[in-house]
């Protein structure tokens, strides 16, 4: 079977009105939009937006005036955040000098020295990049000391008594090199709500410019600047890895959201399965996957990687590494990689059930190490419910490659560890403890990821999500895990409890709020997801301590809206491996209308719905298209106001039944466009 990408083409598989939201450049090259700000004497700046010439002279030494800042400068602001090498062409009166680059993600850290991406190291500074320019003449950055993600340019010159004359700025995409055309998306999302619209589209935008060639990576040994030339995968040209400025690097726990959210809206699945691929080549011989992929897991200096067993610290990335291999064989039906990998994954759950303690019932989380959170090490509550999860994934597909009893060992396994997360449970507080060793710790991922993976019934899913909700503040919901930041990451993982608990209104209202609040803020890039930010509104992040700056405004594991939006909202989804069999199950919250679709490896499947008011009811009308031999079935709700009657009915020849407040219409044939309306 082919899985196509839309590599293999120049133009997006569903154009249409929403384009406008794409963040994507038509160009590689790209040019500032704005000139966000000059220091000391800088002549004519507005004329470098029109490739006309812009002066900046060195501050005098010696006339006694005093100046607020060191050099002449000027900062370009491209209006979203950009990637790549500058290219700077300068005009006749320049003299011969040292220039000098600063780059910022975020308007805050705008200066003389680039916001911090090398190393959380105390003494290791990015600084500026210098270099040798005169008159006339053109000078592109090296490759190797590309910025991989900025919105912000601060050029100046070091050199006393000169006159920097440029006459053009520009920046060449270097993220996604595989694609002949940027904005050729095999996906879209559409709806009423426009700020749903701009997140899905930035989450898009954040996925592409974290998607990277395989030789483009950070340095992380270095004590000074910065070098973008280490290998972060080891297999294929091309690989999605955490984001674009730092670290550049695969994390497996990230892709609890990105393999969902990057095909959805990217649907790069040769970068992924490379992605995939780097973290099974470096497993242990034990079984052990890493916390992080190269070059961090070989080459960081920091205190963590002076451990004997670094980098294989984390059981939570360990079974995450796992149950994502599941989750990109259900997307791309891709039963090759599958059984390549299969060896692999056996040697993975057999460490894994060696941790389960028959004495408590529960797994033993050995490494400490998560997302950013505080130590996960003992019976700790998010690795016991990832493990029942992955435990449960797994055994089917151990049954499809005839290891039946792989399969019933580990169901065995699921059911016996289940009822023992009920000594979890704190039943004064409507939430789980974090640990048998931490029983007044309530997290938020642990009790997200009970609802999400049905830990949960209903009745308790419901109570879990509103205890939860008390902890959303004007910027989002406060992790208490992880020293109080705001994390979309985890927030993610929140969006995906509110489905399972039937509260889609409250899902939006958060996207709204924190996402929203997050792009909608001065202080982001505007066109990608931020990293984390503070209960309190400011932008820092507890886990970097002193290096505020070294937060990344372009994170994938941000793009939890995407899963809401476009599986759940829109509610179209595969129901087996690689989408011969499929579903569409709208659940609309409080929008009008909503459409979008994505490509698989039978073809493009698109849908959409729509609420029209008349005479005091609803009438719901929604339609689907998937490719010719895919079969699937069709949920559209029954509103409270007499949309639709109850009881079995027939229309079109399809039969539809009324079951839990919604319809239900199965054998859907694919191959043509089908319209219902209720």
């Amino acid at each position: 079977m082919k899985y196509p990408t839309s590599s293999e083409g120049v133009d997006p598989a569903f154009p249409g009105p929403w384009d406008q939201y794409k963040f994507s450049p038509a160009s590689r090259t790209q040019y500032p939009v704005r000139i966000h700000r000059t220091t000391g004497i800088v002549e004519n700046e507005a004329n470098l937006l029109d490739f006309k010439s812009t002066i900046i002279r060195s501050l005098p030494d010696t006339n006694g005036i005093k100046y607020s800042h060191p050099y002449s400068s000027i900062t370009l602001d491209f209006g979203k955040e950009v990637c790549g090498p500058v290219t700077l062409r300068s005009g006749p009166s320049s003299t011969h000098q040292t220039a000098a680059l600063a780059y910022a993600e975020s308007s805050q850290w705008v200066g003389f020295d680039s916001d911090n991406a090398t190393s959380l190291r105390t003494h290791v500074l990015d600084g500026h990049f210098e270099f040798e320019i005169g008159p006339d003449e053109t000078y592109t950055v090296p490759i190797e000391k590309q910025r991989g993600g900025y919105r912000y340019l601060t050029i100046f010159s070091k050199t006393s008594d000169a006159i920097l004359e440029i006459k053009e700025v520009s920046a060449y995409f270097t993220s996604m090199p595989h694609w002949r055309n940027l904005r050729a998306y095999p996906s879209y999302f559409f709806s009423n709500d426009e700020l749903l619209n701009r997140l899905w589209y930035a989450s898009a935008y954040t996925n592409q410019l974290s998607t990277l060639a395989k030789d483009q990576s950070r340095r992380c040994e270095i004590d000074s600047g910065w070098l973008t030339n280490a290998i972060c995968c080891t297999s294929g040209d091309t690989v999605i890895t955490d984001a674009p400025r730092r670290d550049r690097t695969v994390w497996a726990g990230d892709f609890a959201i990105v393999v969902w959210s990057q095909f959805a809206t990217i649907g790069d699945s040769i970068s992924m399965r490379n992605a995939l691929d780097t973290l099974f080549d470096i497993q242990s011989d034990k079984g052990q996957f890493p916390w992080a992929g190269p070059p961090i897991c070989h080459d960081s200096r920091s205190d963590l990687a002076k451990s004997e067993h670094w980098p294989y610290m984390s059981d939570s990335y360990h079974l995450w590494t796992m149950l994502v291999a599941r989750h990109f064989y259900h997307l791309t039906g891709d039963l090759d990689w599958l059984k390549g990998k299969w060896e692999n994954i056996v040697l993975g759950m057999q460490l894994a059930i060696s941790r389960f303690r028959s004495d408590e019932g529960l797994y033993y989380c050995a490494g400490a190490l998560d997302w950013g959170r505080t130590s996960v090490e003992g019976f700790n509550l998010s690795c016991n419910i990832l493990f029942h999860e992955t435990l449960l994934k797994m055994a089917p597909l151990a049954v499809l490659l005839g290891s039946t009893d792989l399969a019933t060992k580990w169901s065995e396994v699921a059911s016996t560890l289940k009822p023992n997360l009920e000594k979890l449970w704190d039943p004064v507080a409507g939430l789980y403890i974090d640990n048998l060793n931490a029983p007044d710790l309530h997290p938020q991922d642990g009790n997200s990821l009970a609802c999400w993976f049905d830990i949960a019934d209903q009745g308790r899913a419901d109570i879990i999500t509103t205890n939860l909700k008390t902890r959303w503040g004007p910027f989002g919901p406060v992790n208490p895990e992880c020293s109080g930041p705001v994390s979309p990451f985890i927030s993610g993982f929140e969006l995906q409890a509110l489905v399972h608990a039937n509260k889609m209104n409250d899902a939006l209202e958060m996207i709204r709020r924190t996402w929203g609040w997050m792009i909608n803020n001065p202080a982001s890039t505007g066109s990608t997801m931020l990293e984390a930010w503070g209960g309190d509104g400011e932008i820092k992040y507890p886990f970097y301590k002193d290096k505020p700056s070294y937060i990344s405004h372009c994170h994938p594991w941000s793009t939890g809206p995407v899963l809401l939006l476009t599986f759940e909202l829109l509610g179209l989804n595969f129901t087996d491996a690689g989408g011969k069999y499929w579903e569409f199950k709208p659940s609309p919250g409080d929008l009008e209308h909503c459409e979008g679709g994505f490509t698989g490896p039978c073809g493009k499947y698109s849908a959409g719905w729509k609420k029209t008011r008349e005479n005091g009811k609803i009438t719901f009308s929604c339609w689907l298209q998937a490719p010719e031999g895919t079969v699937g079935r069709v949920r559209v709700p029954v509103f409270a106001n007499g949309c639709g009657q109850n009881g079995i009915a027939e229309k079109n020849d399809v039969k539809y039944e009324t079951e839990n407040g919604y319809r239900w219409l199965d054998g859907v044939l694919g191959g043509e466009r089908h319209h219902f309306v209720f």
